[in-house]
């Protein structure tokens, strides 16, 4: 399962990856801990790859690879 990021936001509980087909995907928040510990400021301060694959939060040393976030999420559909 593929998708281009080309935006990343958080609620209380969820990072929501906004992707270039126009999903706007949710993972729970407590599956990145550093995010989760960080204050708002900290969250919006991020870069994304120049192939949209990758994220990541250059004061929390945080990065996120986009294809396996999507994968981990396909598989959690199948169960």
């Amino acid at each position: 399962m593929g998708g281009d990021a080309v935006n990343v936001h958080f609620d209380r509980t969820h990072l929501v990856l906004d992707l270039l087909d126009g999903r706007a995907i949710q993972f729970p928040l407590h599956w990145f801990p550093v995010l989760e510990a960080a204050t708002e400021a900290e969250r919006e301060h991020f870069a994304i790859s120049m192939d949209r694959k990758q994220l990541y939060w250059p004061e929390l040393d945080e990065d996120v690879n986009v294809t396996a976030l999507l994968m981990s999420m396909a598989e959690g559909t199948r169960h």
